[in-house]
């Protein structure tokens, strides 16, 4: 396996980048009440945002991995910078707080291994100015996957040790007006 990581995603892999994003995350369009899943548009932009760093895993010719992450929280439009100033003055302004946007692998066996690799990878620049990592994790992962408790275990591996904590939630409610009996 071939990782390549990338301020620009180069012209030649955009549509296969994209086809995997797409076929990777389409479950969450109907998962997940809020939109979890870019619009081609915003993969775009995203992929040729040089602020967010990509690593992309490829076997031969085909993406088998992909993720993308930034130390520029004003990178990501849909997160507040403001609460991570507030929370971390300190390590805000130093850089050291970074959101992992998404990190997408192949399931079966040709993707075997992968997550694991990018999230090593991705752990590289974090580790080397003892910062730290935020993600977001809709309630489908949380509950049917542990996501949470699985990326806990991973990078606990990765960096020896690791702690999570919930720093937000948000929940989607529904009224609904049934007829009287």
């Amino acid at each position: 396996m071939q990782l390549d990581i990338v301020s620009e995603l180069p012209a030649e892999l955009q549509d296969a980048a994209w086809h995997f994003y797409r076929e990777t995350f389409d479950e969450l369009r109907v998962l997940a009440v809020n939109r979890h899943l870019m619009h081609r548009h915003e993969f775009d932009d995203l992929m040729g945002d040089k602020r967010i760093t990509k690593y992309v895993a490829r076997d031969g010719d085909e993406i088998v991995g992909l993720s993308a992450q930034t130390d520029d929280l004003h990178a990501i439009p849909l997160i507040s910078p403001d609460y991570f100033a507030h929370r971390w003055p300190e390590e805000y302004a130093q850089r050291r707080i970074f959101y992992c946007v998404f990190v997408g692998a192949k399931p079966g066996p040709r993707g075997m291994g992968v997550f694991v690799r990018l999230l090593r990878e991705q752990m590289r620049p974090i580790t080397a100015v003892n910062g730290m990592v935020n993600i977001d994790v809709c309630t489908h992962n949380e509950v049917m996957h542990s996501l949470p408790e699985r990326v806990e275990t991973i990078l606990g591996r990765i960096t020896g040790s690791a702690r999570a904590q919930r720093l937000d939630s948000q929940s989607f409610w529904c009224y609904e007006f049934p007829a009287a009996s």
